[in-house]
């Protein structure tokens, strides 16, 4: 029995020597990092690769767009100035005529038949006071009846003044150059001073009409130019502010304004729907970056560069927003790199690797 218990405890004595001879001395233990200390750290983690933009300063130019209308330099609607029968008609409708041109003739007949009458009246008179005359100068006729034939030759002058100007109005002509609309009377009408005759218009130079908000009336000035296009057009035009309303609208806050534009080829029409494009000032040191890259924060806006190799979070003035770039007032110099990918992902002092380049935006925001 003593032999049996001394067997055992030797058995035990060499288990335990040969648990403890597996081990290496100064193996780490798992989980230990280098040097054998539990939980030390791995190493640094591989910088992460990023888009970037070199920003540089460009001259932006801050666009307002608006809406407008198209409207004739002059216009308007052609009407007898007196009544009668309509006898001729010398135009054709849609065409081009000069000012003073001939458009259309009433009956004149029976004021011709007057302004003769008038003539004789006329020749009658003046030999009557020339006889008087030489009768006045022998007392043989008072002064009183001199003067009352100078009279009556004085009123046969002026009754034909009136009907020459009577006749001058049967004759209708164009007050001003431009293009005929489409006739709106016949020949053999009885015409009044009420009837449209038919429309002119003068679009060359055209005018375009159109309203600015009123936080931005202070900006525009007579002499101005701007751009616009119209539906159907491809081509873009230009033209000049030259009136400016004198009050804002109290209902719509807004003021009008009104430019011209040359159209030699009358390929811009009146009433043509507009969309304008007016510059109310320029930034000659603006920075633009891509709408993604900027990350709003409780306080303003920030934008990630790269400094040393590493994230920093670049706090940032923010204006002028485009179709899908937005201007950087303050925040940035010339030569910054942005980070333009992975934004989310990344986090102040994480070391990135810039990659890849992107083209930095333009003034049309692309």
């Amino acid at each position: 029995m003593k032999y049996i218990s001394s067997l055992l405890c030797l058995v035990f004595v060499s288990l335990v020597m040969i648990s403890c001879g597996g081990k290496k001395e100064g193996a780490p233990m798992a989980g230990a990092g280098p040097g054998g200390k539990p939980g030390g750290p791995a190493g640094p983690p591989p910088p992460t690769p990023v888009d970037y933009m070199i920003v540089n300063s460009q001259v932006l130019e801050n666009t307002l767009f608006t809406t407008g209308n198209l409207v004739p330099n002059e216009q308007v609607d052609i009407r007898p100035e007196r009544s009668g029968l309509m006898t001729k008609l010398l135009f054709k409708e849609g065409a081009l005529v000069q000012k003073g041109t001939l458009l259309a003739e009433l009956d004149r007949a029976e004021l011709e038949a007057q302004f003769a009458k008038l003539k004789v009246s006329e020749a009658y008179n003046e030999r009557e006071l020339k006889r008087a005359k030489d009768l006045l100068a022998i007392d043989g006729i008072s002064q009183e009846d001199y003067d009352r034939l100078g009279l009556t030759l004085d009123q046969t002058r002026a009754d034909m003044r009136i009907t020459q100007v009577a006749l001058d109005k049967t004759r209708i002509r164009a007050p001003f150059s431009g293009k005929l609309g489409l006739r709106q009377l016949s020949e053999g009408a009885y015409v009044s001073p009420n009837d449209i005759l038919v429309g002119l218009q003068q679009t060359n130079p055209i005018k375009l009409e159109f309203e600015v908000p009123e936080r931005f009336s202070r900006d525009l000035k007579p002499g101005q130019r701007i751009r616009f296009n119209v539906e159907g057009i491809t081509e873009n035009f230009s033209a000049e502010i030259y009136a400016l309303s004198n009050q804002v609208n109290s209902a719509s806050r807004t003021l009008t304004a009104r430019a011209r534009c040359a159209n030699p080829n009358g390929t811009l029409k009146p009433g043509n729907f507009a969309k304008v494009q007016l510059i109310t000032s320029q930034n000659k040191a603006a920075f633009l970056v891509p709408t993604d890259a900027v990350i709003p924060i409780l306080n303003g806006q920030q934008v990630l560069v790269i400094k040393g190799g590493v994230v920093k979070m670049q706090t940032v003035l923010a204006g002028q927003r485009l179709e899908s770039a937005i201007a950087i007032l303050d925040g940035l110099a010339p030569g910054d790199t942005v980070i333009l990918s992975g934004l989310l992902a990344l986090k102040e002092g994480m070391p990135v690797i810039p990659t890849k380049l992107l083209e930095s935006p333009n003034q049309n925001g692309l």
